[in-house]
């Protein structure tokens, strides 16, 4: 199959609405991810000879199902960085996205052979919008944009997570199964009463989770950001709270954003749809502090916050939200039923 043919069979299945039709309808046919993958070895091997031979898809990967419990979706460990650096000496940065366009494909390869392997259970819509996401990344791998696919790159950080069952598309955010509520976090930078007042908050969380492990945590995807609705938002939390009944053993859902902070909501209220859903459902705030990298994700592309930091009127502050199944799954019965329920307690 020639390079053209090839695209033209995946690029339109990566069209399709989110959700969309059932749950493999989405993915390319197998025939076509391996013609597409045939295509990149052979680019790969021009590149830089024996990659493959000396670096096994397998071996890769199983650096990565050997990291510590608790890593980051967008961990990479020593063995792995070896491989990318080999590569890279290899035949330059266009082997190593060569190589790592053909693990997303042996991957997706595997999923159409033997089902998602994410440690939860699924629901038919999650199925599906696993499909189309899928999809939508053959159909990027297909016209690759370079620089996308190297480690560094959030992005593709996410799309080799969701591949590897790491994470799970919801829509404008992704589930991440070990997200968790990280403990040594939640007494940053109070003291005093504050301190106090946030430990009360934090012991009432825990009571009401059942503990702060088996916690899924939600990350957003920028390119979701046509998503980026009321909306967009109610549908993330209509799929988690799906989710939570078909997963039993789930004890809630966290986030962690400077959009969770309640000073936003005064200086930018147009985001108040960020947590309106959980602010009527029940949710916790626990203010976990300020850092470096929480202010400059607050005042990118933000005029008015900008200005307001400089005159000492604002400080981004990074908060978590923390919210309970069985509160999850109540606000979804509510709005479904187009009632509401209480407030949010914040620290």
């Amino acid at each position: 199959m020639k390079r053209d043919e090839t695209i033209a069979d995946l690029a339109p299945l990566a069209a399709r609405p989110d959700g969309a039709g059932s749950s493999r309808r989405a993915l390319p046919p197998q025939d076509a991810i391996a013609a597409l993958a045939r295509e990149i070895e052979s680019c790969l091997a021009a590149c830089a000879p024996l990659s493959l031979g000396e670096h096994p898809i397998e071996a890769y990967l199983a650096s990565f199902a050997e990291l510590p419990a608790g890593s980051q979706y967008h961990a990479i460990p020593p063995a792995a960085r070896a491989t990318c650096r080999a590569i890279e000496a290899a035949g330059g940065a266009e082997a190593v996205e060569a190589y790592h366009r053909l693990v997303l494909l042996h991957l997706i390869m595997g999923v159409i052979a033997r089902g998602p392997s994410a440690p939860m259970h699924l629901t038919p819509e999650a199925l599906a919008l696993l499909d189309a996401y899928l999809a939508r990344v053959v159909a990027d791998v297909a016209k690759p944009r370079k620089g996308f696919f190297r480690h560094g790159n959030d992005q593709f950080a996410k799309d080799f997570a969701v591949c590897r069952g790491r994470l799970l598309p919801c829509g404008v955010e992704v589930l991440d199964p070990l997200g968790g509520i990280p403990r040594r976090l939640v007494f940053k930078g109070r003291q005093g009463a504050d301190h106090l007042r946030q430990a009360v908050t934090m012991a009432r969380m825990a009571w009401r989770l059942g503990g702060t492990k088996a916690v899924w945590g939600l990350h957003f995807d920028r390119r979701q950001i046509q998503n980026f609705t009321a909306k967009g938002y109610a549908d993330l939390y209509l799929r988690v709270a799906d989710l939570l009944e078909a997963n039993p053993e789930i004890r809630g859902i966290s986030s962690g954003s400077w959009w969770h902070d309640p000073r936003v909501l005064e200086i930018s209220p147009e985001l108040s749809f960020i947590g309106t859903i959980p602010e009527n459902g029940g949710a916790f705030l626990i203010r976990v502090g300020e850092d470096d990298r929480t202010t400059s994700d607050a005042l990118r592309f933000a005029p008015q916050r900008t200005a307001l930091h400089r005159l000492g009127k604002y400080r981004p502050c990074f908060y978590m939200l923390a919210w309970a199944r069985q509160d999850v799954i109540a606000w979804a019965e509510a709005y479904r039923a187009g009632s509401v329920q209480r407030r949010i307690p914040v620290a």
